[in-house]
């Protein structure tokens, strides 16, 4: 799923109550709870018996990744191709989601739709999602089909039809995608911050593309596109479930195997480097039915140290009902003897080059926003100043670990975070190491990365005010 559709979905599905949205908070419903009284010694994490994952690479270039799984007899299978949004040429946005689309519109031996036919008739399921990072296919299923769902994946990486008709038909599908967002003045919104926070790099438009750009992008440029980057050298098959390592590396040699690799496909986002920015940028944009204040900042890339950090910083601000963000924004102010808004959150978009630090709150009122925008300045300020104390680090650090140890449960969970971590760090492996990293980070910092990151001059703000009614 593109990043616009994940934020307008933060902002209205988690961020927005339905019962929030319907009825004004009375005075005092959401008064700010006590801190919590400080531990003399927080608890250590647990030690963790981690699985082990193993890793090869065909002579194709076709790096695979494989851990054990047999909880129960099912597999999950995914291939992700290091084929994003900001790896589009700038005048054909919209291609790699384009893709998402017409890898399940047939192959030379596969008829349109079947591909997600044959995986239902198996019993099992299978789906797709670009990012602007990548695209990844995915499927899980019963473990004696293993062979027969890599058959699936190879043929579409090497024979995939490039029929105008059906070109033509997703085409129309994914543009009807665009005009919703296109009539939604909260997803234009998020839409018009990305502008506004990239000023060079590709991460400035979202995975969903333009009406503009999907019209002039012929059945050749697509053509171009996946011979590319559909290829061994620029893809991961991940494999997670019962079958045994040597069942998995003899059939995805079998199917995989006689693909012919090629030379790295264009990395257009490197030649873009995003500029440092060095003063605030803010913009209100068309009034929506509630109103958001978004506030970002720029952060380093996924491999960076301070990332760890940064993901605790944005527990600590907006993960749960206790959270810094969310306490300031729902509480009553003293002034205005209600809340400021009606929800807020803080969340991190990690990403292969520079990502994003979110904060953002929801309102109803026509003039809260420049309230809003303050007490996320000062939320942000009280941070850099002080660090959290031990007992709020060690909660933040038990949701990280909690997290990773759910995530650990079953094969379709597993496989997306190898695929993910591979993505964004070039290691599958690296999220198995993550736990021990987040465990060394310390309260001073996230007062370090507040104070280095989260700067005024580095602000980008965008403000969706309320629609007034008559």
């Amino acid at each position: 799923m593109p990043t616009l559709p994940r934020l307008a979905a933060l902002a209205l599905a988690v961020v927005v109550p339905t019962a929030a949205l319907a009825q004004p908070a009375a005075p005092g419903t959401a008064a700010r709870r006590p801190p919590p009284a400080a531990a003399t010694t927080p608890a250590k994490a647990p030690t963790l018996k981690l699985p082990t994952l193993e890793q090869w690479t065909l002579a194709n270039g076709l790096r695979v990744a494989y851990l054990r799984h047999d909880a129960a007899p099912v597999v999950a299978v995914e291939v992700w191709y290091r084929a994003g949004s900001k790896d589009e040429p700038r005048d054909r946005k919209g291609s790699a989601h384009m893709f998402e689309h017409m890898m399940f519109k047939g192959t030379q031996r596969v008829r349109p739709e079947e591909h997600a036919r044959f995986i239902g008739r198996v019993g099992g399921d299978a789906n797709a999602q670009t990012t602007e990072d990548a695209t990844a296919y995915t499927q899980v299923v019963p473990a004696g089909e293993l062979d027969f769902v890599l058959s699936l994946e190879a043929e579409r990486m090497r024979n995939l039809l490039f029929r105008d008709d059906m070109i033509a038909t997703e085409r129309e599908v994914v543009k009807e995608e665009i005009r919703r967002q296109d009539n939604d003045p909260i997803a234009q919104g998020l839409l018009r911050f990305l502008q506004i926070a990239f000023a060079k790099h590709p991460y400035a438009w979202t995975a969903g593309g333009t009406i503009a750009d999907l019209d002039r992008t012929t059945a050749a440029d697509l053509r171009t596109f996946y011979d590319a980057y559909y290829q061994p050298g620029n893809a991961l098959v991940v494999v997670v479930g019962a079958p045994a390592a040597a069942e998995v590396k003899a059939a995805v040699e079998r199917h995989f195997g006689a693909i012919p690799g090629g030379p790295p496909p264009p990395r257009p986002a490197d030649a873009a480097p995003e500029p440092e920015q060095t003063a605030p940028r803010r913009e209100v944009v068309d009034p929506g039915q509630i109103g958001i204040v978004l506030v970002g900042w720029k952060i380093p890339e996924a491999k960076h140290v301070d990332v760890y950090a940064l993901q605790l910083l944005s527990l600590v601000m907006g993960a749960g009902e206790s959270s810094r963000l969310r306490q300031r924004i729902k509480a009553p102010d003293p002034k205005a003897k209600r809340p400021l808004g009606v929800e807020a959150a803080a969340p991190i978009l990690v990403r292969e080059h520079p990502g994003l630090f979110l904060a953002l709150a929801v309102f109803r009122d026509a003039d809260g926003a420049p309230a809003i925008e303050a007490a996320i300045a000062d939320e942000v300020a009280k941070v850099a100043a002080k660090p959290p104390a031990a007992d709020e680090l060690r909660k933040v650090k038990n949701q990280v670990l909690s997290s990773f140890v759910f995530g650990l449960q079953s094969p379709r969970g597993l496989a997306a975070q190898i695929g993910q971590s591979w993505i964004l760090t070039g290691d599958p492996g690296q999220f198995l190491r993550d736990v021990d990293a987040i465990e060394q980070v310390t309260a001073a910092d996230l007062a370090r990365v507040a104070k280095t990151y989260l700067t005024p001059a580095r602000a980008t703000t965008v403000v969706v005010p309320v629609r007034s009614t008559p």
